[in-house]
């Protein structure tokens, strides 16, 4: 068995155990922990609790995941951060700051798959503020931890009604969707920007 299974196994056991108190947990340490997919978590949150109670403490935990990861960068500097998450994941988060400046904790949270705990540890290398981290982190997590909590929720009702194998194939579809949106609104941002960088 991975890392990342048993990390996974013993999150779950967490949330079976301890109800909506083991999810928050479990959002807290997703957020500061690299290997752990957090997509994973918000999904079966959102089945288990429902979209609106997952995604109200999903949020909250994992702002506070968030933060962690901010203060430890800031207080410990890169050579702490460095026995967090690997010097690959690190280097990303460099060069995810230099490319997108202040707006890099916003984009990470809203564009799927971005290592967003390595996000969250690069940016207290910065001199970005707590104000201005914590308020970007807030603001691109909630459509994302209500989307895949939204997921979720579709996916264990789905199940119950017209099997797993339809139900994947109908949550799969609309993940496409979202997904295109997503990525069409992100390539028009990179567009509207790079025009008014030409300009100046």
């Amino acid at each position: 068995m991975s890392l990342v299974e048993s990390l996974m196994q013993f999150l779950n056991s967490v949330i079976s155990g301890y109800g909506v108190l083991g999810y928050f947990i479990a959002m807290i340490l997703q957020a500061a922990i690299a290997p752990i997919p957090g997509e994973v978590i918000m999904m079966s949150g959102g089945a288990i609790f429902g979209v609106l109670t997952a995604g109200i403490i999903g949020e909250i935990g994992g702002c506070i995941g968030a933060t962690l990861c901010f203060l430890i960068s800031k207080k410990g500097g890169r050579p702490l951060v460095t026995k967090f998450i690997s010097k690959k994941s690190l280097d990303f988060a460099d060069e995810w700051f230099k490319k997108h400046g202040v707006w890099a904790v916003l984009l990470a949270r809203l564009i799927p798959f971005i290592p967003v705990d390595a996000v969250s540890y690069g940016a207290g290398l910065t001199a970005m503020s707590f104000k201005v981290f914590i308020s970007a982190t807030a603001i691109g997590m909630l459509p994302r931890v209500f989307f895949y909590a939204y997921l979720g929720e579709l996916a264990a009702k789905q199940i119950e009604t017209i099997g797993i194998e339809k139900a994947f194939m109908d949550v799969l579809v609309v993940l496409i969707l979202i997904l295109t949106v997503i990525f069409a609104c992100i390539y028009l941002f990179k567009k509207m920007r790079s025009k008014a960088d030409n300009k100046e």
